[in-house]
């Protein structure tokens, strides 16, 4: 069908996709490629140029890596960005000739014309709603229920990640409706004595309640520190120095799901990009008083969160970790406060722990300035450039990214009903103020669920899927850290201060600030540095 398609109308013909895909279709009559990639980034595509005339592709990196000599220079305004969002911007990869073809773009290329020239086929629609609420709220649950019945499809057992949050748990009842008696879910859980520092909230408890109020399945995979043998393997499958402990869940739940022989996994990834689910939304949206604050009174304020014990163990430290973060950027503008909320780590706290040699190398560039570009090039304003930014940066370089090399990885193709064309035409169409209301988030997505998932589960504080790292870096991962991060190792790469590198460490594990995500970004990027720089495996 896909070929037919295209052969008939020509690129033309893509838009009219609905799905998950990256495709490459050559035509050996006119020497010439076509490229394309779905509009929210689902499946991955890299390119490169290695040499005039030559262009490469594939949906790994790894794969490009074989052309004979590839320079496998690093990027590191990209190497950069991962130390502080966690993952790359823009079309970067961590290598310098390796880029990635942008979601909802074409490329076309010839031997006539060998040059890769991009076309961008989506873009996210301008709120045009006047109808009524209800209404709205009636027409979004006819098109979720219709979105999961086409991901359904299929031959083989489909499950799903069933975290126990309201996304994935609005998906399992819908799917449930739909599917056999063995339809599974499938949960990753650590102890609570794990939990002590990171203070994340368990899902497991909802998660369970659920599958025994549907009558389903539900297999849990514990997670514990050993991850030091499996961090490595995972990086390597990432590509990229993807710096998020959520990947290993989500390798170890995509695993389990395989033994079990369910090789289709539907996910709520897409949700909080289309109903503004963030806390980092609510916070821009009530905060903005902060900017009416002279310069002067916004600086005492950052200074006073800032003595704040960020890295205290107990409920107490969660709290203090959550004021800080939410106010840490207080006295910077509004796009930087944004910005500064994405961030995994402080970027000036990213900048102290490297080299001067890794700093000029950047020539001058932060980790800010694609995403700036992005929102100062945007036709939205306010709240909605900031949802542009998540949607064409945070998820498919991020969430998306992760999640589809984690199930690959071992055979599991992740399905995300929330990225159904319908679904995503008619959600980014409705007023914006729609999702929002103080500081509670998806609004309107809470009535659409509301009759359907527990009220138990509706009036849950929103809980980030990830590990309990923190702890991991603390208590348990001493001796990788002293293996991998070496003063040999630090100094022969050339990228890290060692010594302002172990007094980022100090101070988290003093307590006094919470840098744990740049310590587990400066283990990723090393471990990547190693596979596909070095060329080890």
């Amino acid at each position: 069908m896909l070929l037919q398609g295209l052969l008939e109308f020509g690129d033309g013909f893509i838009p009219r996709l609905n799905g998950m895909f990256a495709f490459a279709l050559w035509d050996r009559a006119s020497r010439s490629l076509l490229l394309a990639r779905d509009p929210f980034g689902i499946k991955p595509l890299y390119y490169c140029a290695p040499r005039a005339g030559t262009v490469l592709f594939a949906s790994e990196i790894k794969a490009l890596l074989e052309y004979p000599g590839f320079d496998r220079a690093p990027d590191f305004t990209a190497l950069l960005q991962h130390l502080v969002f966690c993952h790359a911007s823009a079309d970067r990869t961590a290598l310098k000739g390796v880029k990635r073809l942008p979601p909802g773009c074409l490329a076309h290329w010839s031997a006539s014309d060998p040059v890769l020239r991009q076309k961008r086929y989506w873009a996210p629609p301008e709120p045009n709603y006047e109808g009524l609420k209800a209404d709205a709220v009636t027409a979004l649950r006819h098109s979720m229920a219709t979105a999961v019945q086409r991901q359904m499809v299929s031959d083989v057992p489909v499950g799903v990640f069933l975290s126990g949050g309201l996304d994935s748990s609005y998906i399992t009842v819908l799917s449930k409706n739909v599917a056999d008696s063995d339809f599974t879910g499938f949960n990753v859980n650590f102890p609570d004595a794990e939990n002590l520092l990171d203070q994340v909230d368990p899902d497991l408890p909802y998660a369970k309640n659920l599958a025994d109020h549907l009558g389903m399945q539900l297999h849990v995979t514990e997670l514990g520190h050993s991850v030091a043998d499996l961090w490595s393997h995972v990086v390597w499958h990432l590509d990229e120095p993807l710096a998020d402990p959520a990947a290993i869940a989500t390798y170890l739940v995509c695993k389990q799901a395989r033994e079990f022989k369910t090789p289709v996994l539907l996910s709520g990834q897409g949700a909080d990009e289309l109903f503004c689910g963030y806390p980092r939304y609510w916070v821009m949206g009530t905060t903005g008083w902060i900017e009416s604050l002279s310069k002067r009174l916004r600086t005492h304020l950052v200074n006073a969160v800032n003595l704040f014990p960020a890295a205290m163990e107990g409920r107490a430290g969660g709290a203090f970790r959550r004021v800080r973060r939410a106010l840490r950027g207080a006295n910077q503008d509004t796009e930087h406060r944004f910005l500064d909320l994405c961030s995994g780590s402080p970027q000036e706290e990213a900048f102290g722990v490297l080299t001067s040699s890794f700093v000029e190398e950047l020539d001058r560039q932060t980790a800010f300035d694609d995403c700036l570009a992005q929102l100062r090039s945007s036709k939205y304003n306010g709240l909605m450039r900031f949802r542009e930014r998540d949607l064409c940066v945070y998820l498919p370089n991020h969430n998306l990214l992760y999640t589809d090399k984690m199930g690959m990885a071992v055979g599991v193709e992740a399905r995300i009903p929330y990225l159904d064309m319908e679904v995503v035409e008619q959600a980014l169409r409705f007023p914006i103020n729609w999702m929002l209301r103080g500081p509670q988030t998806k609004v309107l997505f809470r009535r659409c669920a509301r009759g359907t998932v527990p009220d138990s589960i509706m009036r849950r504080r929103k809980a980030g899927f990830t590990a309990p790292y923190r702890k991991w870096l603390r208590y348990d991962l001493h001796e990788m850290w002293n293996d991998v991060l070496s003063e040999r190792a630090v100094r022969n790469r050339g990228w890290f201060d060692y010594d302002s590198l172990q007094r980022a460490r100090q101070k988290s594990q003093a307590g006094a600030d919470d840098l744990y995500m740049l310590q587990w970004a400066a283990l990723t990027l090393e471990l990547w540095a190693r596979h596909f720089l070095d060329g080890g495996k």
